[in-house]
C-alpha cells in the first residue's frame, strides 16, 4: 500500500516539514483523521450507534441508493443526483451521543465524485440543525474519521496523543452535508458511513 499516515507528499508549495502549515490529512487541532484499509469499523472499541438511525438521503441515482451507504461493503456506494449540497439525514428515536462519524471514500475510484468539503450539522430536528464541523479532504483514500467533538476540556491526565475520550455531541438528528467534490464534480460517492458513540 502507499503511505502511512499522509502527508509526506501533500504539502502544497508550503514548508509540511515543521509541522506548522502542513495540509495532510492529520491535523491534530480537530482530530480529523484517515485509517487505511478497509477495516476501520470492526476493530474499534466505539459502539456504532448509526444502526439504531433511520438513515435518508436527498437524492440518488437509481441503483445507488441510501442502503449502500450502510451495507459494510466498501465496493459499492451512494451517488447523489442532484444540486448540491447534498444530505445524508441520520433520524434518532432518541437522543443519542455521538463522538465520531466515520466515512469510507476512495478518491482512486471515484475521482471528482470524491466529496471535498464536508459539512457536520446535528440539532433536535431538521429545522433546528447547527453546524458543528466543515472538514475538508485531499484525494482522501479509505476511512476518514471526523471527532464531532474534539477538544475534552477536561481530559484527566491530558490524553493529547493517548487516545482519551474525545467527547461527543447529543443529537437526535445528525446531517453529512456534502457542499464539494474534487475538481469541481458535481454528484457525489459515499462509500460507507458509520456513527461511533
Amino acid at each position: 500500500g502507499d503511505g502511512g499516515s499522509g502527508g509526506e507528499t501533500e504539502n502544497e508549495g508550503d514548508a509540511g516539514e515543521n509541522g506548522e502549515a502542513d495540509d495532510g490529512v492529520t491535523q491534530p487541532d480537530d482530530g480529523v483523521r484517515q485509517v487505511p484499509g478497509t477495516e476501520y469499523p470492526t476493530c474499534s472499541s466505539k459502539r456504532e450507534v448509526g444502526k439504531l438511525a433511520v438513515w435518508s438521503v436527498t437524492s440518488n441515482k437509481p441503483g445507488n441508493g441510501v442502503e449502500y451507504l450502510r451495507d459494510d461493503n466498501v465496493d459499492t456506494f451512494w451517488q447523489s443526483d442532484g444540486t448540491q449540497p447534498h444530505l445524508v439525514n441520520v433520524q434518532f428515536q432518541r437522543k443519542v451521543r455521538i463522538a465520531e462519524v466515520v466515512l469510507y471514500v476512495d478518491y482512486r475510484n471515484d475521482e471528482s465524485y470524491t466529496p471535498q468539503k464536508v459539512s457536520f450539522r446535528v440539532g433536535n430536528s431538521y429545522y433546528d440543525l447547527q453546524e458543528i464541523k466543515t472538514v475538508e479532504l485531499e484525494e482522501p483514500q479509505g476511512w476518514v474519521v471526523i471527532p464531532l467533538a474534539h477538544r475534552p476540556r477536561d481530559a484527566e491526565g491530558g490524553a493529547e496523543g493517548g487516545g482519551g475520550p474525545p467527547g461527543f455531541v447529543r443529537a437526535h438528528c445528525l446531517q453529512i452535508a456534502v457542499l464539494s467534490n474534487h475538481q469541481n464534480g458535481r454528484d457525489t460517492h459515499l462509500r460507507q458511513g458509520k456513527g461511533f458513540g
